[in-house]
C-alpha cells in the first residue's frame, strides 16, 4: 500500500469512528481554529471539620476533561445507580467507571481527536489547569485513590500444599471520583472546586496478591 493509500485509509477509519460517536468533534475543531477557546482552573481539596482545622490538599487527584458526551454520562449514570444494587456491583463499580471513560478516550483517539483527551494532576498546593480548550460543551472526570491497608492472614505453608491458591486480600484503594459538566466558551475561564463533601462517586478497587511459596 502507497504512503498516499495508506494515509486515505486511515483517514477513512478516523471520520468512521467520529461518526460512530454521540459528539460533534468537528465543531470543536472549527472553534479552535478560530481561537474561540477558553480555560478551566480549579483545587481539590478537603474541607476543614472542626473549626482552626487547616484544609489539606488532593494532591495528586488525576483530572480528565473530555468533549462533552451524552451516551459517556448516561454510562457513568447507570454504573454509580446499579453500584447500589449488590456488593458485588459496588466492588466492581469504580473500575467499570475508569473502563468506561479510557474506552471513550480510546474511541477520540481513533477518530484523531487525540489532543481533546486533556490530562492534568493537581499539584502540592491542591490546584490544577488546562489551558485552550475550544469552545463547547466539555466533561470533567477527577479521581483521586488511597490506598487502606487491611490484609488479612497469610496462608500457612501446610494449607498451601493442600488447597489450591486463591489471591490474599490485603487491603484496598478508596476511590474518589467527581463529575462535572461543563460549558466552554471563548476567552473565559471556568472555575471548578472539587472538595471530600462534593464527590460524586466513592467506592472501593480491592487489592489482592498470591502469597510466596516460602
Amino acid at each position: 500500500m502507497t504512503v498516499r493509500a495508506l494515509a486515505a485509509a486511515l483517514l477513512l477509519a478516523g471520520v468512521a469512528a467520529a461518526q460512530n460517536l454521540d459528539v460533534d468533534l468537528a465543531a470543536y475543531r472549527k472553534a479552535e481554529a478560530a481561537g474561540a477557546v477558553g480555560n478551566v482552573s480549579g483545587r481539590a481539596h478537603a474541607e476543614e471539620r472542626t473549626r482552626g482545622e487547616a484544609e489539606h490538599a488532593l494532591a495528586g487527584t488525576a483530572v480528565v476533561l473530555l468533549p462533552r458526551s451524552a451516551e459517556l454520562v448516561g454510562r457513568l449514570e447507570e454504573i454509580r445507580t446499579r453500584a447500589r444494587d449488590s456488593e458485588r456491583t459496588f466492588v466492581s463499580a469504580a473500575t467499570a467507571i475508569r473502563q468506561a471513560r479510557e474506552a471513550y478516550e480510546q474511541r477520540l483517539w481513533e477518530a484523531g481527536f487525540a489532543d481533546f483527551v486533556r490530562a492534568t494532576v493537581v499539584d502540592a498546593s491542591g490546584a490544577f489547569s488546562t489551558a485552550d480548550l475550544p469552545a463547547g460543551g466539555w466533561l470533567l472526570i477527577a479521581t483521586r485513590s488511597v490506598f487502606i491497608s487491611k490484609p488479612s492472614p497469610r496462608t500457612v505453608p501446610r494449607d498451601r500444599e493442600i488447597f489450591a491458591q486463591r489471591p490474599r486480600f490485603v487491603g484496598y484503594y478508596a476511590v474518589s471520583v467527581w463529575l462535572r459538566t461543563l460549558n466552554i466558551a471563548g476567552g473565559r475561564s471556568e472555575t471548578v472546586d472539587l472538595t471530600d463533601r462534593n464527590v460524586w462517586f466513592a467506592g472501593i478497587v480491592e487489592d489482592r496478591v498470591l502469597d510466596a511459596g516460602h
